[in-house]
């Protein structure tokens, strides 16, 4: 085969360099159809620049019309991609049902089986020749009735894509009208320069005109596609400010200033979840710099996110972008924000919604004036229990005063009407045990106030607590209690959450019921329960019948003469006034069992550690041992 140099070799070999370079630039940085066909629109360029260099440079008839044979294809094959490009890059690949994509991929192909068969039916190419009286070899041609066909299905098919990207330039904001612009400019060009051809009036042969003018076209895509800054730089907005004013219409600038004033955030997605339009507020709100062009789930990363629902899937990429409105804590440069998400589908269908509107509402100070309006209502809720707490408290008291007090009073009162009596007369002598009778009265009496005053004390509820290990509180309280020859074991490491005054007076009741109502050598145990959501106090005694377990924790009760009825009541109280529940069971040797449950824990460094001083504290499973030393 034999090759002739032209002026046109070199600028043809740089446009194919340039539209393989395109082609492999979309290939790689596709993710999803609109970069495959912007790479078919780019390989459609280079084969149209390459089948033109291989038509000019070569010699012979026959090599000259195979070329021209191949490149006449790339005509309908660039028509093609450029206009499913399009429907991709508006929103409409809905529009490209199974048969219209087969109806629209056969006129290239159909195009090269004619081109090819040509020699034969001349459809397309008459009176061809070469033409040797120049400077170089030329091919010279008529056009037959095929090309005219071909023709006018391109150009009908370009007025389409041509008017959908017209539409899109001029419906998009930001740098998605820009981008818009530069597809919109490279079409229509490529459009204008082929009707030259095709009427005869360019002054280069063959289609020679759009690799030509794809030199510059080229360059300024592949900027366009490899860089926004490029995009951004673009004067396309001082453009459509001059062309604008000519048509008197202030719909679109009122709709971008009011879009750009508004205080909700906006921003608009595409079918592949890309982000193609959002106001300022919606930067400032999530601290963006240039979204545009970035899907949503690389934009909002949900590391960012600290509370949601609905959306987390949706930013996670676990569900596609669809409806839904949902409250959302995110981090922002501003701190930890509350936005209402709104997502909506632009189309009354949201199965076929080709794009998403996301608004976003800034309802932090909503939610913090939510928050500090609940804190206060619990404020209430918890001074009215209080309150109520206390009335009883003091209907209690009144109780003690009116009843248990009298009593003891009477007692001494009758004594000591005796007493008055006897003294006037001098004969009669004071009975000893009259006076033990009142002695025992007056003790009874303080004892009664003493158990009164802790029932108050230890009702109020707890406001402040800390960490209490319970085996060091045990064994302090178990060392305040007469236990004579009784035993304690704690097996217990536990660091709760309590207050620690309290905690002991639990225990020293709970000690002193065992004590009182078991043997003298009764055996007491500290544990954890099972599930170690809270801890138990067991003896060994005679334990306390089934019909009196639920009874014991009320106020009064008591099976003793001289006893008050308080012990185990302020046990309950002080239980409830941390927010505990008291069930009252045997234990496994048939005593009394004491369980305390929904008390908190702390973390496992407070444990076997004497949180009162901070020093370490004896083993926990120690048993401490009241009896006298000689007596061991």
């Amino acid at each position: 085969m034999e090759w002739q140099a032209t002026p046109y070799t070199l600028p043809l070999a740089l446009a194919v360099v340039i539209g393989t370079v395109g082609a492999a630039i979309s290939w790689r940085q596709r993710e999803g159809r609109l970069e495959l066909w912007a790479m078919g629109v780019q390989l459609s360029l280079a084969l149209w620049s390459l089948f033109t260099l291989l038509t000019v440079s070569a010699v012979s008839l026959f090599w000259k019309r195979f070329w021209f044979a191949l490149f006449l294809p790339t005509i309908p094959m660039l028509v093609v991609t450029t206009g499913l490009f399009t429907l991709n890059f508006v929103g409409r690949r809905d529009w490209l049902t199974r048969p219209r994509m087969v109806t629209i991929l056969a006129f290239p192909v159909v195009t090269l089986a004619l081109t090819l068969t040509d020699g034969i039916h001349g459809l397309f190419l008459t009176e061809v020749a070469v033409d040797r009286s120049g400077a170089f070899d030329e091919l010279t041609y008529e056009f037959g009735i095929g090309m005219y066909v071909m023709g006018a299905i391109s150009y009908g098919v370009a007025i389409g894509y041509n008017t959908m990207l017209a539409r899109r330039v001029l419906r998009s904001r930001n740098v998605y009208r820009k981008m818009s612009a530069v597809v919109s400019l490279s079409t229509l060009a490529i459009g204008v320069v082929t009707v030259l051809s095709f009427t005869g009036l360019s002054p280069f042969p063959h289609f020679m005109l759009v690799p030509l003018i794809y030199l510059g076209i080229g360059v300024v895509l592949l900027l366009a596609t490899g860089s926004v800054t490029f995009v951004r730089a673009l004067p396309v907005d001082r453009l459509f400010a001059v062309v604008g004013s000519r048509f008197e219409d202030d719909v679109p600038l009122a709709r971008d200033f009011v879009v750009e004033a508004v205080d909700n955030g906006i921003m608009v997605l595409d079918e592949e979840g890309r982000i193609v339009d959002v106001n300022s507020t919606a930067k400032r709100m999530l601290g963006l710099d240039r979204p545009i062009g970035d899907p949503l789930t690389t934009v909002v990363r949900p590391e960012w996110v600290l509370e949601c629902d609905e959306i987390g899937p949706v930013l996670d990429g676990d569900e596609p972008v669809h409806e839904l409105d949902d409250e959302v804590w995110v981090e922002t440069p501003n701190g930890e924000r509350c936005y209402q998400v709104t997502i909506s589908a632009l189309s009354d269908d949201e199965a076929a919604a080709r794009a998403h509107v996301i608004l976003l509402h800034d309802i932090t100070d909503r939610k913090r004036r939510e928050e500090q309006l609940e804190k206060q209502k619990e404020t209430l809720r918890a001074r009215k229990q209080q309150l109520e707490h206390q009335n009883e408290r003091l209907d209690q008291f009144a109780g003690i005063v009116s009843h248990d007090l009298r009593n003891p009073l009477n007692v001494t009162s009758g004594y000591l009407e005796l007493i008055d009596a006897r003294i006037e007369d001098d004969t009669a002598a004071v009975d000893e045990s009259e006076l033990d009778e009142m002695k025992q009265a007056a003790e009874r009496m303080e004892a009664i106030i003493e158990d009164a005053l802790t029932l108050a004390r230890e009702g109020k509820a707890v406001t402040e607590t800390k960490a209490v290990g319970l085996a060091e509180t045990a064994r302090s309280a178990w060392e305040t209690v007469a236990t004579t020859d009784a035993t304690l074991t704690v097996e217990t490491d536990a660091v709760i959450e309590a207050d620690r005054g309290r905690v002991r007076t639990i225990f020293e009741n709970l000690f002193r019921n065992s004590v009182e109502h078991g043997r003298a050598d009764v055996s007491v145990t500290v544990g954890d329960l099972d599930d170690a959501t809270g801890f138990f106090v067991a003896d060994d005694g005679p334990g306390i019948p089934d019909e009196q377990k639920e009874a014991v924790l009320d106020h009064g009760f008591t099976t003793s003469e001289d006893g008050t009825g308080f012990g185990l009541a302020i046990v309950s109280d002080a239980a409830s006034a941390h927010g505990w529940d008291v069930t009252v069971t045997d234990s496994e040797t048939g005593g009394a069992r004491f369980e305390f449950t929904g008390v908190d824990r702390t973390d496992d460094d407070f444990r076997t550690a004497d949180v009162r001083d901070g020093s370490p504290g004896p083993s926990p499973h120690a048993e401490v041992d009241n009896r006298p030393v000689d007596e061991d």
